[in-house]
């Protein structure tokens, strides 16, 4: 690489930088067709994050279309982000596996699987339940409201809770401070369980979401199900993904610098988005920022099904590329989805050092 383009990457690498010290720290980037360099760009981006600002960095392939980063770190592409989504959703509730589960595993697998049901939580005389509908909390009863729920679930036999005016009820907007406190006790009071027991109870399944419904996030949920996820959700103990999800990173050379590649990953893993949001949000807790190679927006509707789910997404543009039109049909698309746009990088621009960087000419200081 040309000193030009060794000082562009530096510089570029210090205004991600920026950004992830005010919080963006799940960044997408795509393009708005192949051929853009969006894939070279996340690699050497999370090289230069790594190397000078020294951050914990997570990089994710999710380009089931054209996986490359596996080539660029010359690593196995086996074993990567498929073969993970695969294991979440299909991860078993009742099985010999959910002996390993903490009261956060238990709420992240049942939302990233969309259930519908109740988690019963016990210990000795201390018995509390959670109840969810389609993956979000929609209670966390007292005993007399776990009664209640048993009699309505016979009652309504193989109809589907929180179809109607008489299944789950409905998920209040906001909670009101007094109904915040009583909830915060139930849940402190859950947590203190020493060695506690869980069993999930499915209710009859709800229609199956459509193609193209938004994956909740912390920003999307509402009333119980946001202040479980903001207030409590850091708390929550995950033993089983916290194992699973760091055993198919792959090394780099560098010690903070981790990679998950594609693996068996198909346009239709993210039919259902809820578990692509599980592994991101939980490398999130764990690295200081995560990168994400999405497919480009032209190409796969998932880019902009996913996009509002992350923090920020980046549109990589090459000069000379695609028609602006295209350009500006995917950037319309990734703004009509909801995602926050955080800027388009211009990419193989031929300029010369002087006109590229004027501001640093005739000192010899690297850009902060």
């Amino acid at each position: 690489m040309s000193d030009t383009g060794a000082l562009a990457y530096r510089v570029f690498s210090s205004s991600i930088a920026r950004l992830i010290s005010n919080g963006a720290r799940r960044i997408m980037i795509t393009s708005s067709g192949p051929g853009e360099g969006k894939s070279t760009i996340v690699a050497k981006l999370g090289e230069n994050l790594a190397r000078s600002d020294r951050l914990r960095i997570a990089i994710v392939d999710a380009d089931a279309f054209r996986p490359t980063l596996h080539k660029f770190f010359q690593l196995d592409h086996r074993r990567g982000l498929g073969d993970l989504l695969g294991q979440i959703s299909k991860a078993d509730l009742n099985g010999d596996s959910s002996k390993q589960f903490g009261i956060g595993d238990w709420i992240e697998l049942i939302r990233a699987q969309s259930r519908t049901g109740r988690l019963q939580v016990s210990e000795g005389s201390e018995e509390f339940s959670i109840i969810f509908n389609k993956g979000r909390v929609s209670s966390v009863p007292d005993r007399q409201g776990q009664r209640d729920f048993a009699l309505r679930a016979q009652r309504e036999g193989s109809r589907p809770l929180g179809g109607g005016p008489s299944g789950l009820g409905p998920i209040e907007a906001e909670l009101d401070s007094a109904l915040q406190v009583e909830l915060d006790k139930r849940l402190r009071r859950m947590l203190a369980l020493a060695k506690p027991q869980y069993r999930f109870l499915p209710a009859p399944e709800a229609p199956a979401p459509e193609a193209g419904n938004r994956p909740t996030t912390a920003s999307g949920a509402t009333g119980i199900d946001r202040f479980i996820l903001g207030m409590v959700g850091d708390e929550l103990n995950q033993p089983y993904l916290s194992r699973q999800i760091p055993g198919y990173l792959k090394n780099t050379s560098m010690a903070n610098l981790k990679v998950l590649t594609c693996g068996d990953l198909t346009t239709d893993s993210f039919y259902f988005a809820e578990p692509f949001v599980t592994v991101i949000d939980r490398l999130a807790k764990c690295f200081d920022a995560v990168l994400i190679d999405a497919p480009p927006v032209a190409f796969d509707t998932s880019t902009s099904l996913l996009a509002p789910a992350i923090d920020g997404v980046l549109l990589v543009v090459k000069a000379d590329g695609f028609d602006v039109g295209v350009i500006q049909r995917a950037k319309d698309q990734l703004l009509r989805s909801g995602a926050n746009l955080l800027g388009v990088a211009l990419n193989q621009v031929d300029l010369p050092r002087e006109a590229a960087f004027p501001y640093y000419q005739g000192s010899s200081r690297e850009p902060a």
